[in-house]
């Protein structure tokens, strides 16, 4: 890890009463069974299939929420089109997601330590709950923060879902980390004034989340769970 001594990842479990977690990356890969790209193309066709072109950067790209905030850029009807499909799509990958290594043990962890914890994704709230239930996790995970709108603008790296997941759990930002493996995550959380700790869950990302400005960057969830059984909140 790479972060200044005043941020190491026991100084920020240290103020953390409250851990947010992506759900696409620290909680599962939610394509693993169902291909990025496959999704995208389908979202793809809902554009084409109106006689539009496609920027050369959303003809190529494996990301359906790339594909759905330039969906955005037509019109909000064809915006909640491709919103519900991909909700669809997304509903449809549960049941072949991969759960990320160790996440029941920082689950656990958390729970045990006094520490609340929350979902917080660009992730329809139908694929978290389904997910999350399917896993055995619904009754562990305090809240559930996700995609409920055709509208891009509310999705990180907006700070607008870690706002909502910071005001329902009446929780005051400086003791809220945020977990993810994305510049955008950082981004929004940055924005929101909470910790980031970056998930380094493919090579190369490590350098990409410290450079966006997380506040410390961690390459596996294990690396979670003893700091935060080693300092258990007070009563």
């Amino acid at each position: 890890m790479t972060a200044p001594a005043e941020n190491t990842l026991d100084q920020i479990i240290a103020r953390t009463r409250y851990l947010l977690l992506d759900f696409d990356g620290p909680v599962c890969d939610i394509f693993a069974g169902v291909p990025d790209i496959t999704v995208a193309d389908r979202l793809r066709k809902l554009i084409t299939g109106h006689g539009l072109s496609l920027p050369d950067d959303i003809a190529t790209t494996r990301d359906p929420i790339a594909v759905f905030i330039y969906s955005a850029t037509i019109s909000p009807d064809l915006s909640a089109r491709v919103e519900a499909e991909m909700t669809e799509q997304e509903a449809a990958a549960v049941p072949v997601a991969r759960p990320t290594a160790y996440v029941h043990d920082v689950v656990t962890s958390c729970r045990d330590s006094g520490r609340a914890i929350a979902v917080v994704s660009n992730n329809s709230d139908r694929a978290v709950r389904s997910y999350l239930q399917l896993h055995g996790l619904d009754d562990r995970i305090d809240l559930v923060v996700a995609r409920t709108s055709s509208d891009p603008a509310l999705l990180k790296p907006s700070q607008h879902l870690i706002d909502m997941a910071v005001s329902e759990l009446a929780a005051d930002p400086a003791e809220c980390a945020l977990i993810g493996d994305s510049a955008t995550d950082v981004e929004a959380g940055r924005l929101a004034g909470v910790d980031t700790i970056g998930y380094a869950n493919k090579p190369g990302k490590f350098d990409h989340l410290a450079t966006a400005g997380a506040t410390t960057v961690i390459t596996s969830l294990v690396d979670l769970v003893l700091p935060l059984r080693a300092r258990p909140l007070p009563n």
